[in-house]
């Protein structure tokens, strides 16, 4: 069947917030930093029968070409209150469709029905079409203008040594070594400093781009770091650093990480407990500062 394609249409946008066929899983995109915040609430539509008995909830994200789910960072599990449990994922592919599934763990042990959603995080647009994420810190995250790619190196793992009579060496090979490599980044105006920081704060840092430019997304560790200015003070950035793949950090029993929210940032805001209930209506928005 042929399809028209008009090329002067308006991208299409994926929506907000999606929710599970049962109603009780919920997803919202945080467009500021490329994330997902993830809200359980089982007493909500036809409820769980067992909704009070939820301690936990266990939520996993499965994507393209995956050869299986992966645990979500804050939700390997969650805790539940009454029902309700929170998770933010800042590690999904961008650009792409992913399904989130989350299974409620009971009281006695058991776990309950899983509920699924799609979601689609939007790719970055040029010119600032890479992310570069903190895993311990979302909010340090930052959008920025990579100006020279870099030379990605795999080193082998090759051993050999010569054999008697022969003229060819007996060899044994390992695995390669994970990509290293130098990247060169433009910031300019306030974002100098948030790059600055990103680059210079120890920690694993995810970097993410367009699906259509062939760069697997990467955890790494940044090394040495230089800053060059273009020409006057006031001109915008070089930032050159050296870095290193490593593993996926681990994520059992990982706290909820959100930009921008935290117990220090609810303290700084209401001095008492009754503001808090006054300002929130349950749980969800609470651990979310009410995006759930």
């Amino acid at each position: 069947m042929p399809m028209i394609v008009d090329p002067s249409a308006p991208p299409i946008v994926p929506p907000e917030t999606a929710v599970s066929a049962d109603g009780w899983l919920t997803a919202t995109l945080d467009a500021d930093y490329a994330g997902v915040v993830l809200a359980v609430d089982y007493t909500a539509a036809t409820p769980l029968p067992e909704a009070a008995q939820v301690l936990r909830v266990r939520i996993t994200r499965l994507d393209p070409g995956a050869v299986g789910p992966a645990p979500v960072r804050s939700a390997d599990p969650a805790w539940a209150v009454e029902g309700v449990g929170v998770a933010y994922d800042h590690e999904a592919p961008l650009g792409v469709a992913v399904i989130y599934t989350a299974i409620p763990e009971l009281a006695d042990g058991t776990v309950g029905a899983a509920s699924q959603v799609t979601v689609t995080v939007p790719a970055p647009t040029p010119p600032d079409d890479v992310w570069i994420k903190s895993i311990d810190t979302p909010g340090l995250s930052a959008r920025v203008t990579v100006t020279s790619w870099p030379t990605l190196q795999w080193a082998s793992r090759t051993d050999s040594a010569q054999v008697a009579g022969s003229p060819y060496p007996t060899t044994s090979q390992d695995v390669y070594g994970a990509s290293a490599s130098e990247m060169a980044i433009d910031a300019e105006g306030d974002a100098i400093e948030t790059v600055r920081e990103l680059l210079t704060t120890p920690g694993v840092r995810l970097i993410q781009t367009l699906p259509g430019y062939h760069r697997p997304d990467q955890y790494v560790v940044f090394g040495d770091v230089s800053e060059g200015v273009q020409s006057i003070p006031t001109a915008p950035r070089t930032f050159t650093v050296a870095v290193t793949e490593v593993a996926r950090p681990d994520t059992a029993e990982q706290p909820l990480r959100m930009p921008g929210w935290s117990y220090d940032e609810l303290a700084a805001r209401y001095a008492t407990y009754d503001a808090v209930t006054a300002a929130y209506s349950d749980y969800a928005a609470l651990a979310t500062d009410g995006v759930a």
